[in-house]
């Protein structure tokens, strides 16, 4: 049997946690913000359970769609960052301005650390997507310093990004370049093999955002 085939048996905790700065409503309009997301989401999510023997029950790719506070709501938040395998950071503006989305790096940066420091080694487990275009010098670190393009996405993807490709009706381009990068994120999920860690470790990050972080996630 192929090794990635036993590999993809083996990681049952959700495969992908989706960051992003949250779009607010759009005055005089029923539209709900970040449908395009939800879109990515839901592709993305289908993706990946076709790909692997993900159970049926389980998370595949997280999406906070909530604008719930309190504790419950970051407990939630912290669980999936302890469990997911590859962070999605969906670079745009409101990516870079959201000091939730930095912590949410800054976490699971934290576990990858924790893991190196036990001298197990795991590749870079962090999968950026290229949202609106952009060009390198406008993406800050440490956004970067992870490539986001990879085989088989294409030039229109590097072009427009995703919300790019959706807004101008071009869906078939927009749903190859979903399967594309589900596959990479499967594929560094099974090679980066990344341990859960205890939420309780993000403690202290969580705590230095103030109410009106919560608010902006």
């Amino acid at each position: 049997m192929p090794e990635n085939s036993t590999l993809r048996r083996t990681v049952q905790t959700p495969y992908g946690f989706l960051s992003y700065g949250r779009t607010p409503q759009v005055p005089d309009t029923h539209r709900p913000p970040d449908s395009g997301l939800i879109r990515l989401h839901d592709k993305l999510s289908e993706d990946v359970m076709a790909l692997t023997d993900l159970q049926m029950g389980r998370t595949a790719v997280y999406l906070d769609r909530r604008t719930m506070l309190g504790s419950q709501w970051k407990d939630e938040l912290k669980r999936h960052l302890a469990e997911c395998q590859v962070l999605i950071p969906v670079l745009s503006p409101r990516l870079f301005a959201s000091r939730w989305c930095a912590v949410e790096w800054q976490c699971f940066e934290l576990r990858q650390q924790l893991q190196r420091d036990k001298g197990a080694f795991t590749r870079n487990a962090i999968v950026p997507v290229l949202w609106i275009p952009m060009d390198h010098k406008e993406i800050p670190s440490p956004y970067a310093d992870v490539q986001y393009t990879h085989e088989g996405m294409g030039h229109s993807y590097e072009g427009s990004g995703l919300y790019g490709l959706l807004s101008n009706g071009r869906h078939t381009t927009f749903n190859r370049v979903i399967y594309q990068l589900a596959r990479h994120i499967v594929e560094v999920a099974v090679s980066a093999r990344l341990e859960p860690c205890d939420p309780a470790l993000f403690d202290d990050l969580f705590d230095s955002l103030d109410s009106s972080a919560g608010q902006e996630h």
